[in-house]
């Protein structure tokens, strides 16, 4: 079942990482040929003159520096597009949502714009009775969990997967009430039972909302410390119930 997840991801990747490989060949060609095609200069009375065999090397050349360049950017292009989005998921990776939560941090204490921050935590284990949960399956959950994130953000909200069960949302220009809102829409349909190969998984979903507004907000670091203190406060309201 995770395999008809998956597999068209896997397949995106190895395709992206072929373009990189061919563009890296094809500007390493140029280097290549830029040492093998030495343009040679002839002094005259203190003037420098080229032949037109050097000229056309010359030409030669450039076009190809033009060509080479652009695979370079397209190979840069396609790493970045690796590193950025998580396989699994789909949505933006860890290292790479961390690095917009830290500019969006940095931007929002400069321009005083407001941002809010969701934090969803899935638990498949507190009502499940299960103490262990397979990769597979595991990676079924977090598929099918992160499609009802997708189906709800905005072209300018920041959707990723910032650990193993957890996705964090940033979005920009939004308020405590409404991440709120946003936040209890999602839960109520993340929250149901998942087929998995041992059969039907019921999940939990903890969450936690945050305010740029937030005093402790003053870094990544301390982003972090304050949704680990509400994701922890989140599992014990459940429990207690």
């Amino acid at each position: 079942m995770f395999m008809k997840t998956s597999t068209p991801g896997i397949l995106h990747d190895i395709r992206t990482i072929r373009d990189i490989e061919s563009s890296l060949e094809e500007a390493e060609r140029f280097i290549e040929r830029v040492k093998s095609n030495k343009v040679r200069l002839n002094l005259s009375e203190g003037n420098i003159t080229i032949s037109r065999a050097e000229m056309n090397k010359i030409t030669d050349l450039v076009v190809t520096l033009e060509r080479s360049g652009q695979a370079l950017e397209t190979a840069v292009q396609y790493l970045r597009e690796l590193m950025a989005y998580d396989e699994v998921s789909q949505l933006f990776a860890r290292r790479y949502l961390f690095h917009l939560l830290e500019k969006e941090l940095h931007r929002s204490k400069r321009y005083e714009n407001s941002f809010a921050i969701i934090v969803f935590e899935l638990d498949p284990y507190s009502q499940s009775g299960l103490s262990h949960i397979g990769t597979e399956d595991m990676n079924q959950v977090v598929a099918e969990a992160a499609r009802v994130v997708r189906k709800y953000v905005r072209d300018s909200d920041s959707p990723g997967r910032s650990g193993e069960r957890t996705f964090m949302l940033l979005l920009p220009e939004t308020d405590a009430d409404g991440a709120q809102i946003l936040c209890d829409r999602i839960s109520k349909e993340m929250q149901k039972d998942y087929s998995v190969s041992s059969g039907k998984l019921p999940l939990k979903v903890h969450s936690s909302v945050l305010e740029s507004s937030d005093p402790a907000l003053t870094d990544l670091a301390g982003l972090l410390y304050v949704v680990d203190q509400q994701l922890a406060a989140a599992r014990g309201e459940a429990k207690a119930a």
